[in-house]
């Protein structure tokens, strides 16, 4: 009895347990960054972020094949389709943002478990004992448009359960599912610094129009639109092409005679001959906070009578915006 006891262990020492250690990792994840950001912007910015895996057997692996799925989930934010980075505030603001398998940003990088967003798949084959290398880019890109966003630093955060790799074992051929065995992870962060900015969206032309020798007091207006990034102070400033800093310009003809006149006229941010004047320093600018949108502002410019020889009068005015 003990002799046969000792060859029954005497065999099975000859057939070592099957070893299932096909291995993987990840290396290379670095942040996803967006840089400055300008949220007025029709064109949403890109950036990407590139990483590598390896996998690996040893001798006395039977299973030679591996398919891995690169699952990217709802991230810190909860968002997934479109993600959002966190701005703290004041405003508390988001800024949304896609992840792409793709350079043209078509095909959303998603996961396994979310319907019509599956995450890339790499099927491998490992052959002999060299390692099997690969690399992923994740593209990513902002959505538009963003006009209330607030400036200030974005921040998303993807930990390694929602940025991980499932893997699927076979014989000789890589499975085409993702499977749910459990692989490396490759957490990352997410983030965008929107700045400060102002556009000025149209600007329309004073005209006074035809009038008399002997008229007084005219007055004509129009408008011009300024657009601020959200909670975003600014300034307007009006400078004749005379350098006034109290809005007082002068017209000159626009010929080329001999005519010398100078029309004097002022421009103004309430109407009427004794409205605001509208320079170029603190004290008589027009003061707005932004919201994202376009705000509209009318110019007034009155000019004290018409005593003057009969022409074509003009000046250009120029826009300062402050902020």
């Amino acid at each position: 009895m003990r002799f046969r006891a000792l060859f029954f262990f005497a065999v099975l020492s000859l057939f070592p347990g099957v070893s299932h250690a096909l291995s993987c990792s990840i290396s290379g994840v670095q942040p996803i960054n967006f840089g400055n950001v300008n949220p007025l912007s029709s064109t949403g910015a890109e950036t990407s972020m590139t990483f590598s895996y390896s996998c690996s057997k040893v001798l006395t692996d039977v299973l030679s094949a591996i398919t891995l799925c690169f699952n990217i989930g709802a991230s810190s934010n909860g968002q997934t389709n479109p993600h959002g980075m966190s701005f703290a505030g004041p405003p508390a603001s988001t800024l949304n943002y896609q992840l792409y398998q793709n350079q043209a940003h078509t095909v959303i990088w998603g996961n396994q478990n979310q319907a019509g967003t599956p995450p890339p798949m790499a099927q491998i084959a490992l052959l002999n004992l060299t390692p099997v290398t690969g690399s992923l880019t994740v593209y990513a890109k902002l959505t538009t448009p963003q006009i209330t966003a607030a400036p200030g630093s974005y921040l998303d955060v993807f930990n390694s359960a929602t940025a991980s790799v499932t893997m699927n074992t076979g014989l000789a051929l890589p499975p085409a599912d993702c499977g749910n065995g459990t692989g490396p992870s490759f957490p990352f962060n997410v983030t965008a610094v929107v700045t400060r900015q102002c556009n000025i969206s149209f600007v329309n032309n004073i005209s006074i129009g035809p009038v008399t020798m002997n008229q007084s007091n005219i007055g004509s207006s129009n408008t011009l639109g300024v657009a601020c990034s959200n909670n975003t102070p600014y300034s307007i400033g009006l400078s004749p092409s005379n350098g006034s800093t109290t809005g007082s310009g002068q017209m000159k003809t626009s010929g080329s005679g001999s005519n010398t006149d100078l029309v004097p006229y002022q421009l103004r941010s309430t109407s009427g001959q004794s409205g605001t004047p509208w320079g170029s320093i603190t004290a008589n600018s027009v003061n707005g906070t932004g919201t994202g949108s376009t705000t509209a502002y009318t110019v007034y410019a009155t000019v004290p009578n018409a005593n003057y020889a009969p022409d074509n009068y003009a000046d250009t005015v120029t826009i300062n915006v402050t902020y």
